[in-house]
């Protein structure tokens, strides 16, 4: 977030400066294009740079902090962090991606970058407080909602194969479109499910979808809360297969476990849904064949 900020105004800056004739190093017509450009943009690369190194010299002299990134930290990204480490945070965190998948809008990019700057600093932390022996202080993070929750992809939507497998078998679109899913959605991609089945603007399958994220996130925050399972410490990556990442994640094989429970109740959830689905797709399809 730091970074953004810091590089919306410097951009600014510079554009502003660049404009001004009074600025720009003007060489003689013989020098070539590229050349004369990178001379008439350094005056206002100088005084842009200037201009942040001298922000960043009077705030660490004034407010006794070592630099601009650590003031941040401190005054704004460290509370927040503790804000959306609470179970009604992880909530959210869960339902938003979902919701906005629903209408074709890729919920996991737009709220990656916010886990990205707010939640993966809380790893090292949790790692530091373990090591020196503390309870670790951040549940809800990242690599946690990548292994217990996004488990298949948004949606938890492992589940939601292994429910097509066993209450989807007379629909042949979705044992079809199952199998297609089933290697991807081992390394967490779930797009042949979301535009195959499909689950955006589904008015059956996305309740499930959007109920069964929330429920995974309850059960991995409680039993990580109650100390049944370590709190996620290794950032490992997003694709790493389901089970796997809890056990990496969680440096533990009860991580495994949670991460098995998780997926059998996901698979119940789903169950009555694609079996609604399904049967209701099969209608269809035979009363357009009549």
């Amino acid at each position: 977030m730091k970074s953004l900020i810091i590089a919306l105004l410097s951009a600014e800056l510079f554009s502003r400066l660049s404009g001004s004739p009074k600025l720009m190093i003007k060489m003689p017509d013989t020098v070539p294009p590229a050349v004369a450009k990178s001379f008439a943009a350094l005056l206002p690369a100088i005084i842009t740079i200037g201009a942040f190194a001298l922000v960043r010299t009077i705030i660490s002299t004034s407010f006794n902090m070592p630099d601009i990134i650590t003031a941040f930290y401190n005054t704004i990204q460290q509370p927040f962090m503790g804000l959306t480490n609470t179970w009604v945070a992880g909530l959210i965190l869960a339902f938003v991606p979902v919701f906005l998948w629903t209408f074709g809008i890729h919920g996991a990019n737009i709220i990656d970058p916010f886990l990205q700057t707010i939640n993966l600093p809380a790893i090292a932390e949790n790692a530091a407080a373990l090591e020196a022996g503390h309870a670790a202080p951040y549940i809800i993070n990242k690599p946690f909602l990548d292994a217990f929750v996004n488990m298949g992809g948004s949606g938890t939507t492992i589940a939601l194969i292994i429910a097509i497998f066993i209450v989807g078998r007379r629909n042949k679109q979705y044992t079809t479109v199952g199998g297609i899913a089933t290697g991807p959605g081992l390394f967490n991609i779930n797009e042949p499910l979301m535009f195959g089945l499909p689950i955006i603007l589904n008015p059956v399958l996305f309740i499930p979808f959007i109920i069964t994220p929330m429920v995974s996130v309850t059960i991995a925050y409680w039993a990580t809360k109650l100390s049944f399972v370590p709190a996620a410490t290794i950032a490992t990556p997003w694709v790493t297969p389901p089970v796997i990442n809890g056990f990496l994640t969680t440096q533990s094989w009860t991580g495994a476990v949670l991460s098995i429970v998780i997926i059998l109740v996901a698979t119940l959830i789903y169950i009555p849904f694609v079996a609604m689905s399904s049967r209701v797709e099969v209608e269809e399809h035979k009363a357009e064949s009549k």
